[in-house]
C-alpha cells in the first residue's frame, strides 16, 4: 500500500474567498506547508521543510483506495470531479468517528482569514490554527486503530 498526500481547492471556496477580496497564490500547489503546520510538526521533531504540496489529479484519485478530505466541501468537490471515487472518499472525521458524527468537518470550511489592509497578509483569529491542528491530532489519535485495520484489509 502506498500512502500519499494531495490536495484540492474547491471552486466554491475560491469564489467565496474572491468575494472577500482574498486571493491565493497561483499555482495553488508546489508550495511548502503552511507556517502553522511547520511549527507544530517541528515541535514534534518532524521536518517537513522539503515537502511540497501537490494537486489531486484524476490518476491519483482513481488509483487511491481511500481518500480522506478535511471537510465536506472538499469531499463534495472530489466526488464532483471524480465520481468514480464514490465509496472511497470520506471526511477525516467521518472515517474515524462514523458518518453519524455531529460535525464531519475539521475547522470551518468557510472560515477565511482577515486581510491586513497595510501589508496584505492573512490574519487568522487568535487560536484558530491551534484548534484546527488539535482536531487533526484528535482524529489521528482516535483513528490509528481504524487506519491499521483498513491497511490490513487492503
Amino acid at each position: 500500500m502506498v500512502v500519499g498526500s494531495a490536495g484540492i481547492i474547491p471552486r466554491e471556496y475560491l469564489r467565496h474567498a474572491e468575494a472577500k477580496r482574498i486571493t491565493f497564490q497561483y499555482p495553488h500547489f508546489g508550495k511548502n506547508p503552511n507556517i502553522y503546520a511547520i511549527k507544530y510538526l517541528t515541535k514534534k521533531g518532524i521536518d517537513v521543510s522539503s515537502y511540497r504540496s501537490r494537486q489531486l489529479t484524476k490518476d491519483l484519485a482513481v488509483e487511491a483506495d481511500l481518500i480522506l478530505a478535511i471537510d465536506r466541501l472538499i469531499k463534495k468537490e472530489v466526488l464532483d470531479l471524480y465520481p468514480e471515487t464514490s465509496g472511497r472518499v470520506f471526511t477525516f472525521k467521518e472515517f474515524v468517528f462514523g458518518p453519524s458524527s455531529q460535525d464531519l468537518d475539521i475547522g470551518d470550511p468557510w472560515k477565511l482569514p482577515d486581510i491586513d489592509d497595510k501589508t496584505g497578509t492573512w490574519v487568522w483569529p487568535e487560536g484558530y490554527p491551534d484548534t484546527y491542528i488539535a482536531e487533526i491530532e484528535e482524529c489521528l489519535s482516535h483513528g490509528i486503530n481504524k487506519f491499521v485495520q483498513y491497511i490490513k484489509q487492503s
